[in-house]
């Protein structure tokens, strides 16, 4: 399967059921039917993870789901503070891009039942191999877009089927600071069509199809 997390506009709201992107990778036969789940995946943009309230509120989220895999993006935290939250979390594997400056990061956590290597590591994006202890194996890309277009079309050219490795069923998931119309948007004013565009045509190029998404339209 091939498929990207909704992108919205508005983050950093504290977590409940509803806030955080569940995604549930699934392998695509040749008539483009679904067949078996695989585990959860959770992403949350929480615009700094080096609070107090940060750890509560993951704590919290971790114990409800379990998640097999926990992606945070815009964590604005580098460095030893960086190394100390994370080790907080719980996890035995973990792998993460730094933030620049108090801007983006990429923290990727996943439970001792996966195997996971790191493929490429960008400032806007993590790409994976994933192995289920099953013995399926697909790829996973944790997103951050910056939200510079001139940066955000470097994620685009650098996320591509022919820059990195992608030999199994891929998931994209994360926060894009991008949309697909302007009704994903709650601004008045649209966003400029150039910036949908340019998303739209990745999602095109790269023969990706939306997962959708559940609970509330904006975060």
């Amino acid at each position: 399967m091939v498929g990207t997390e909704p992108s919205h506009e508005h983050h950093g709201d504290p977590p409940n059921a509803q806030q955080h992107a569940d995604a549930k990778p699934t392998d695509v036969n040749d008539d483009g039917e679904c067949l078996e789940d695989a585990g959860t995946v959770i992403t949350w943009n929480y615009q700094g993870a080096a609070s107090k309230n940060f750890l509560r509120a993951a704590k919290m989220l971790l114990k409800k789901h379990h998640p097999d895999i926990f992606c945070l993006m815009e964590t604005k935290t580098s460095g030893d503070n960086a190394d100390t939250v994370c080790c907080k979390l719980g996890f035995e594997n973990w792998a993460r891009v730094e933030a620049l400056g108090f801007s983006g990061g990429i923290w990727v956590f996943w439970s001792d039942a996966l195997q996971v290597e790191i493929l490429t590591s960008h400032p806007q994006f993590v790409h994976m191999a994933i192995t289920e202890p099953s013995g399926r194996r697909w790829n996973l890309s944790m997103v951050y877009g910056s939200p510079s277009g001139y940066l955000r079309r470097r994620l685009w050219n650098a996320l591509s089927r022919n820059k990195i490795h992608v030999n199994y069923p891929w998931l994209i998931a994360g926060d894009f600071n991008a949309i697909v119309s302007n009704e994903e948007c709650t601004s008045t004013s649209s966003p400029g069509a150039h910036r949908n565009s340019d998303f739209k045509d990745w999602i095109f190029d790269e023969a990706l199809f939306d997962l959708g998404f559940s609970g509330q339209k904006f975060t």
